[in-house]
């Protein structure tokens, strides 16, 4: 377990989030404020929120974590999966630019985390930001 972020094993290659914790909040604060900004980042990879099933959606988030947090927290009442793609620690909309948030590493992190073994359906939710202008 980190500072920032409760995380355990949930399921072989997954990890099980709560939907938002307190420490978040001063990780968040501190990254806003500059201090550990770069520091500030999740492992890639598929965590589940509440109790995901096969059928369960699937949401598409970079590995900054203030990024994750965000996605989480309105995820709070939601039984649901998040992919989380390795963006440098970079958030959405800048990584999106730079192409570290593109079709390249989504197709990447599905295959590593074996998602069509997981989810039974091939629909993927993307933030609206995740595109290049």
């Amino acid at each position: 377990m980190d500072d920032w972020l409760y995380h355990y094993a949930c399921r072989g290659n997954t990890g099980c989030i709560n939907s938002f914790i307190r420490k978040d909040l001063a990780g968040r604060w501190k990254a806003r404020w500059g201090i550990g900004r770069m520091n500030y980042t999740i492992e890639p990879g598929l965590y589940a929120v509440g109790n995901p099933e096969s059928s369960s959606p699937v949401f598409i988030s970079a590995n900054y974590k203030m990024s994750f947090d965000y996605l989480r927290k309105d995820l709070n009442s939601v039984d649901g999966w998040i992919l989380v793609l390795d963006t440098k620690g970079i958030n959405v909309w800048c990584a999106a630019g730079k192409g570290t948030f593109g079709t390249d590493e989504l197709v990447n992190r599905i295959a590593i985390v074996r998602l069509g073994d997981i989810v039974r359906h091939r629909e993927l939710i993307v933030p609206q930001l995740g595109h290049r202008a």
